[in-house]
């Protein structure tokens, strides 16, 4: 029997087996692919891999938040919100996926998105 993963199902925290999870964040991508083109393509463009990893780079893998080992690059003020920022170096902070879900839930308060 093959271990379980926790995942979100309904906004509700379940155990599933691990490809049903797999499909799920297939069926996610491809609603993001479908309403969110430019985003998606942006987030998956070589300018954007390479500055990404130039912050994390830059800022030793530390998140700015916490102190903690920092795993993605953040827009300070959100894509969704300033466009013309996406690709400006001091507009980004490396953040663990602890701190990025925070900000982003205080993003989206914020900025009503």
């Amino acid at each position: 029997m093959r271990p379980k993963k926790l995942a979100f199902v309904n906004g509700k925290r379940v155990l599933v087996e691990h490809d049903s999870r797999k499909e799920e964040d297939r069926e996610y991508n491809k609603t993001r692919w479908k309403h969110q083109r430019e985003l998606m393509s942006f987030y998956n463009s070589k300018a954007w891999r390479t500055l990404s990893k130039q912050v994390l780079n830059g800022d030793y893998y530390v998140c700015r938040m916490c102190g903690g080992d920092a795993t993605l690059a953040d827009h300070i003020i959100p894509v969704r919100v300033d466009w013309s920022l996406r690709l400006v170096r001091t507009n980004l902070q490396p953040l663990c996926g602890e701190c990025h879900a925070i900000k982003t839930k205080d993003d989206e308060k914020r900025y009503n998105i």
